[in-house]
């Protein structure tokens, strides 16, 4: 939290002042990086990994919330097309069970995303370590005296709820690193059987934000 906080503070010196563009080198004469920490751990071959491997553990997990909502859409439909023609007590059972299976619906949806959220956030902790260290040797290495992340987290008083990407207004050929910092990684971070495709399940969304492992019913 420290690091992020004094991160969007030197972006707000930056721009305060226009002599210190990211593309210009710094006062004490080393070159100034972007790099998008969240871009580059989800589009190295480790993470794309570790994505595929999520979605694969949760599909399950999916199909059974989605056969949940299905039978409170069968439900509900019931109840609409029996609205008068059923006497009150059949529509009260019908209601009664609809609710419940909303709720059952609703805690197992629950469940499975804090699941879900805690194994990405365990997935993205260990990238994130060994690519922190492969950027400080980088940095060394070329003559860079400050990286700064283009994206800052964003906050409530519940935790991270989002991401801002943080404007920059140029940056010059040799400022964006993040794919140099993706190559470096996977060079030094071989995985098995190749690079994966990103899985289009929840996982691919920002680290800081995942969708529900499905859709809410009506």
């Amino acid at each position: 939290m420290k690091n992020r906080v004094s991160t969007v503070f030197v972006l707000f010196l930056l721009f305060a002042c226009p002599a210190l563009s990211p593309a210009q080198t710094s006062p004490s004469g080393g070159k100034i990086g972007i790099l998008n920490i969240q871009a580059a751990i989800l589009n190295t071959a480790e993470g794309k990994k570790a994505l595929s491997d999520l979605d694969n553990k949760y599909k399950s997990k999916r199909a059974d919330l989605q056969s949940k909502q299905q039978e409170i859409t069968t439900l509900e439909d019931q109840l609409q097309r029996q609205q008068s023609a059923a006497s009150d007590s059949a529509q009260l059972q019908l209601t009664r069970q609809l609710e419940e299976k909303k709720k059952i619906f609703t805690r197992t949806q629950e469940d499975a995303q804090s699941d879900f959220n805690a194994d990405r956030t365990d997935m993205i902790g260990r990238i994130s370590q060994k690519l922190g260290r492969l950027v400080q040797e980088f940095a060394e290495q070329n003559g860079y005296a400050l990286i700064l992340d283009s994206v800052a987290p964003v906050y409530s008083t519940s935790g991270q709820i989002g991401d801002a990407q943080l404007p920059v207004y140029y940056a010059g050929k040799d400022a964006e690193i993040t794919e140099e910092i993706v190559r470096r990684y996977d060079a030094a971070n071989p995985v098995a059987g190749g690079s994966t495709s990103p899985s289009t399940a929840p996982a691919t969304r920002a680290p800081s934000s995942s969708k529900p492992p499905a859709a809410k019913p009506k």
